[in-house]
């Protein structure tokens, strides 16, 4: 026995060598790898090569690379195709590859030490990749871009207003009694509109993610506008399902119209295209909306106080104390509350689909979960934040279910500097997109990359089983909805 704890320790103290020697490589390549203009430059692994010898799918006048996009979809649709096609050429080309479409031209990036390069070389104010098809919808309308989409210092002054009641987890939590009541309404409408028992689908929702869409609208809603829009009564607020739908669609219309090159769309407008924009337009329209109706309810508000007194910054709401910092115009109020309604709901209620998902296929973590929730809990009927801080392995299960299903497949940069990846010698301006879905399945840094296995976020687990266990903390949203849904689940759902 004592042989065996030895070599426990001894297996235990070399996962942890590793994982330190393998954090000090992306560390040391990282802050090495910055190029100059000199590409006859040599790495430790040999000269360095050319931007043009970068692999990627065969290039064609006009149509570029988009035929390996469209060859063999037989309808379906191209949400479906992104992934499998980015494992494929991954595969065929390697970590680094070089996609060149009508409507951009990028280089993928599917290696955890080459993003590492780019995140640490980035300046100050980083220059996210772009959305041509976005960028030109807003030069068209004269739109203003909001805190998700701005640059540069328009971006930095948007964050620095923003993240003093988004990004701080005091202000999230004054939230607490509002989203539980929120999820609260959830859970009873979907009891009430699921599936009888004894029915062939007994207990079934259909259409879940419809309903987790207004779950999302809602809470996401109060932040904003502190006021609930009625997403989760027997009768819908029509407004709020009419931005609900337009969102959907320009989620669905988005990936497909960001490949016609914008010269094209100038001269012939695609009905994709066209519908995309409708959608936005619908967004823009009942978003200004729903601010003025709240601006003219803070006016009245108003007038309620005393001359001279001062409203208090701690308890004003969200789009009150955007307003009252003087430093966004109403134009950048607009952009940045679509950009907050856009970014949020969807991605949110998506989460959310992929957790309850999980639960359902993996009922032993489930049982652990539960169990979690009721021992922390007690009699107490909701979560606060203080109980959730004392549930580790409902945060696991959120951040293991986000690796499984990020929100977004790929996000990424423009190069702000020359840099030299997996040994190619990348120019300033290059577009460089993240693979963020396969380099989470990556089984040289995630052990058996495809288990849903919520104890690899665990502290006291093998440190080897995550390299990269520094996540941030799940969306509080997310966790009161898991440990309501978990705690109060019944046997035969």
């Amino acid at each position: 026995m004592a042989y065996l704890g030895r070599s426990r320790l001894t297996a235990a103290s070399f996962a942890c060598h590793k994982r330190n020697v393998f954090f000090a490589q992306i560390k040391k390549m990282a802050m090495c790898t910055v190029a100059s203009s000199n590409t006859n430059q040599e790495t430790a692994n040999g000269p360095i090569k050319k931007f043009t010898d970068i692999p990627g799918p065969l290039s064609l006048p006009l149509i570029k690379a988009s035929s390996t996009v469209f060859l063999g979809a037989n309808g379906e649709p191209l949400g479906k195709r992104v992934i499998p096609l980015q494992a494929k050429s991954i595969e065929k080309y390697g970590r680094i590859y070089l996609v060149d479409l009508p409507g951009m031209t990028a280089v993928q990036l599917a290696s955890p030490l080459d993003v590492a390069t780019v995140l640490r070389n980035e300046p100050k104010y980083p220059k996210r990749f772009n959305i041509p098809i976005f960028d030109y919808y807003r030069e068209r309308r004269g739109k203003e871009p909001g805190v998700f989409f701005a640059d540069g210092t328009e971006w930095h002054n948007y964050r620095s207003v923003i993240s003093k009641r988004m990004l701080r987890s005091k202000e999230v939590a004054d939230y607490a009694t509002s989203f539980n009541q929120i999820v609260t309404a959830f859970i009873e409408r979907v009891k009430n509109i699921r599936e009888s028992s004894g029915s062939e689908k007994e207990y079934e929702v259909q259409g879940l993610d419809n309903e987790l869409f207004k779950w999302s609208f809602e809470s996401v809603a109060e932040m904003l506008f502190d006021k609930r829009f009625g997403c989760l009564e027997p009768e819908v607020n029509k407004e709020a399902q009419t931005f609900i739908q337009a969102t959907g669609e320009l989620l669905e219309e988005m990936m497909g119209s960001n490949l016609y090159p914008i010269w094209f769309i100038k001269m012939y407008e695609p009905k994709q295209v066209k519908k995309m924009f409708d959608s936005f337009d619908t967004m823009y329209e009942y978003a200004e909306m729903f601010i003025d109706r709240r601006i003219k309810e803070i006016e009245e508000q108003d007038k309620m106080h005393l001359t001279g007194t001062e409203r208090n910054e701690e308890k004003m709401g969200f789009l009150e104390f955007l307003l009252s910092s003087g430093k966004l115009s109403k134009d950048d109020l607009l952009g940045s509350v679509i950009d907050v309604m856009f970014g949020g709901v969807d991605t949110t209620s998506n989460t959310m689909q992929w957790v309850l998902y999980m639960m359902a296929k993996n009922p032993d973590k489930q049982e652990i979960l539960r169990q979690e929730v009721l021992s922390v809990l007690g009699d107490q009927n909701q979560a606060s934040p203080t109980t959730i801080g004392q549930m580790p392995y409902l945060k696991a299960c959120v951040r293991e279910t986000l690796r499984l299903y990020p929100v977004i497949s790929l996000f990424g940069r423009i190069a702000s500097k020359d840099l030299i990846l997996s040994g190619y010698h990348i120019p300033a301006g290059t577009q460089l997109d993240f693979l963020v879905y396969h380099m989470s399945r990556d089984e040289s840094v995630f052990t058996d990359p495809n288990a849903f296995t919520p104890e690899r976020w665990l502290r006291d687990r093998d440190p080897q089983s995550n390299k990269f266990n520094e996540a941030k903390e799940p969306n509080f949203c997310l966790q009161y909805i898991v440990n309501n849904v978990v705690r109060k689940r019944q046997k035969t759902v």
